[in-house]
């Protein structure tokens, strides 16, 4: 049976009550005056009409064990996920869109989040923490609430600052916490390959150097004082009172070098030369042979003065005008 409304009788709902501070509502945005507390609740912290309480942090069950607060019970806890995004690249013709992988990290002592994308050696662009450690809003238009722990499943994708982040897999711990606190778990996503990359590993390509460098040091002591050892002959039989000459090759490992000994049996007639060949590098392509003044060829080869192959000059008579000595002796004259 309700009381009658009478002096006296009515219930005073301030009864118990120990706070009655009163919600700042206006303030000064730019130095104008407006409304900046339409969401805090009345006096005394008690809702107003029409409002609903939202919780600024991450709500997780109760159960058995003290009622620490979640700084304290979830200490140096994290969730850690996989995820990747798209960049585009509109300055380059060879690439249209990259795809980067990078690591979620979700601490819930704070409900903070941080992305970390893995450093790699000359990737050529920024790497490394993406977004900091701090609370991150909602998307617009409910850019007034954070993410808490609810926001987070595998196989989907969230926003940080009009990015889109796609979720691809987490660790054992991220996976029992979310199965412990009764969310359903995605099946893992796979990560795709980034074109760009892929069309480098498939081409093979390598970077153009203008030159390579031999270490000669490594190549002399790993090879220093060994030999190899070749027999071999000179075939002189078409010259005049020519034979085959037996040789023996020596070629060192060390710096490429090679000489050449001749084998002088006894009673031969030969002179002994202490080496048929000094040690040395040979070329392996032996340069043409240049045309000497006086030899029969295409173009007539005139020395004009200076000695012969030490800085002489000459003359190239294309015509062949210069078939008798009176004709050279007028050019010679001319010069």
């Amino acid at each position: 049976m309700a009381l009658p409304m009478l002096p006296g009788n009515s219930v005073n709902r301030n009864l118990g009550k120990d706070k009655f501070h009163k919600s700042q509502h206006f303030d000064y945005s730019n130095g104008v005056a407006m409304m900046v507390g339409s969401e805090k609740p009345g006096i005394g912290g008690e809702l107003l009409l029409g409002q609903s309480a939202r919780p600024k942090y991450s709500l997780f069950p109760k159960g058995e064990g003290s009622d620490a607060p979640a700084w304290v019970a979830f200490d140096k806890q994290v969730l850690c996920f996989d995820a990747y995004f798209q960049e585009a690249v509109p300055q380059r013709r060879e690439e249209k869109y990259r795809v980067r992988k990078c690591k979620i990290y979700f601490y819930l002592e704070d409900d903070t989040i941080q992305v970390v994308e893995p450093e790699f050696k000359n990737s050529g662009i920024p790497q490394g923490t993406l977004i900091r450690r701090h609370r991150i809003p909602l998307p617009a238009p409910k850019d007034d609430c954070f993410y808490n722990v609810h926001h987070f499943n595998v196989n989907q994708e969230i926003v940080f600052y009009n990015r889109t982040f796609m979720i691809t897999d987490c660790d054992p711990f991220t996976r029992n916490f979310l199965i412990k606190m009764g969310v359903h778990l995605n099946p893992p996503a796979s990560t795709p390959a980034d074109p760009y990359t892929t069309h480098r590993q498939e081409e093979n390509m390598k970077p153009l150097r203008p030159y390579e460098r031999i270490d000669a040091l490594k190549q002399f002591l790993e090879h220093d004082r060994k030999v190899l050892r070749f027999y071999c002959y000179w075939d002189d039989t078409e010259s005049m009172f020519g034979d085959p000459r037996e040789l023996i090759l020596h070629y060192f490992l060390a710096d490429d070098t090679m000489e050449i000994y001749e084998v002088v049996l006894s009673n031969s007639g030969r002179d002994a030369v202490p080496k048929f060949l000094h040690r040395g590098k040979l070329p392996k392509h032996a340069p043409i042979p240049k045309h000497q003044p006086g030899e029969i060829t295409d173009r007539t080869v005139l020395n004009v003065f200076g000695p012969v192959g030490q800085g002489g000059r000459y003359i190239l008579d294309s015509l062949k005008v210069s078939t008798d000595w009176s004709s050279r002796r007028t050019i010679l004259q001319r010069l």
